[in-house]
């Protein structure tokens, strides 16, 4: 049975609700903020089953034998026989477990009577993870859309003008009636442990990686510069234009091009900004280039990276550097600190190192659908380190 045609009774004995209930983490979160999008109707059906849940789960005092068989005959008669034997499967004694039940109905039986109490996030929780967990798309008009990969729709502005084609994982600005005669932008902000695809007017595709925002404009102006604003990690394929330059401006490292394929990283909480060139050529200057100096060009299989405050080109893997567009992680001889901040953003995770000295050790490998529990168990192999795991939260410690 799909979630679709649950009643209250369904979602209650559902283990995968129960747990996004008593123990949510971001992941289980997320899927319900998503799926109570898509499906508000059934919004009183969940916050009354995850009520009753969260009331179960306390410690009440045991009821009186005679109240105990009172309340349970009364939620016999609420089920069909047929769910009788299944009704819950919580880790607890049946007979704690009934009687939990029975300590529910005398406190909250309006539950059954279609009361609508508190649902299974309050507003604090819903706003952090609707910050934390959820594509996110700012209009020009400052209006938020929450982006879900698995819908399709058109977006309009607030003049009621089609701007956005909206298809699963990719927002598309081209082919719209949109005529805007001065420059208008839009933020698309991607969380942690997910990835989005924009293709703009000028028919430029970039694929931005987790945790990423960039800023860009509807609709480019004829005979006028092509700039848009990144802080992350972004693959840009540019659509060729040699009328009108295309730079990617980051807080330290700009990057100039008429048309290539190139990636640019920038991390604000990073402090490491580069770019790796696929293919063309593409020049690259400081964002405070006061001085007018001019780009420094680049060539395939080049890297050019901010140090301190010169700009060092070195020669690298490529595919190390785009890897992650094909959700892959690729790692070469890659420090272990710099490792654990890609594992957070590609799993949309906490991983606190407690052992320092593990930072400095350097790692080689290719992983594709391995989880992250496989993943450290095979560092943990060569290094003598283990880890605790909490929800969403991962602790290192030296063995």
């Amino acid at each position: 049975m799909k979630y679709i045609d649950y009643t209250e009774d369904d979602f209650i004995k559902d283990e995968y609700f129960q747990k996004s209930v008593l123990k949510p983490d971001s992941m289980t979160s997320n899927f319900w903020v998503n799926w109570l999008e898509s499906h508000p109707e059934k919004k009183e059906i969940i916050k009354n089953a995850s009520h009753f849940i969260r009331l179960i789960n306390n410690d009440e005092e045991a009821l009186p034998e005679q109240d105990f068989v009172k309340m349970w005959q009364f939620i016999i008669q609420k089920r069909s026989v047929q769910n009788q034997n299944r009704i819950f499967k919580f880790n607890k004694s049946s007979r704690i477990l009934f009687q939990r039940i029975a300590a529910v109905l005398v406190v909250g039986i309006a539950v059954f009577n279609g009361i609508r109490l508190s649902g299974i996030f309050n507003v604090s929780e819903l706003k952090q993870v609707e910050i934390e967990s959820r594509i996110t798309l700012e209009m020009e008009d400052g209006t938020i859309k929450f982006l879900d990969e698995m819908a399709s729709e058109v977006l309009t502005n607030k003049n009621g003008r089609t701007v956005i084609s909206h298809k699963e994982s990719l927002l598309s600005y081209q082919s719209t009636n949109n005529a805007e005669a001065t420059l208008v932008y839009n933020q698309l902000t991607v969380p942690y442990g997910k990835k989005f695809e924009i293709l703009l007017s000028d028919g430029t595709h970039i694929y931005l990686n987790s945790g990423s925002k960039l800023r860009y404009p509807v609709k480019f102006l004829k005979n006028k510069p092509r700039n848009v604003f990144l802080d992350g990690e972004a693959y840009f394929s540019v659509k060729k234009d040699k009328s009108r330059l295309f730079t990617v401006i980051t807080d330290d490292l700009n990057t100039q091009v008429y048309g290539t394929e190139f990636n640019v990283s920038s991390y604000k909480n990073e402090k490491n900004t580069s770019t790796v060139l696929v293919e063309g050529s593409v020049g690259v200057y400081k964002s405070n280039n006061h001085n007018g100096d001019a780009p420094i060009m680049i060539q395939p299989g080049k890297r050019a990276m901010l140090e301190g405050d010169v700009i060092e080109i070195d020669k690298v893997n490529v595919n190390k550097f785009i890897a992650w567009k094909e959700d892959k992680l690729h790692f070469i001889n890659d420090r272990f600190d710099v490792i654990v901040r890609e594992l957070e953003r590609h799993f949309n995770v906490k991983i606190n190192n407690e052992f320092l000295e593990l930072n400095e050790k350097e790692f080689t490998g290719t992983f594709t659908e391995e989880t992250l529990n496989e993943i450290l168990n095979i560092f943990k192999e060569h290094s003598g380190f283990k880890y605790t795991a909490n929800g969403d939260v991962y602790n290192i410690i030296s063995n």
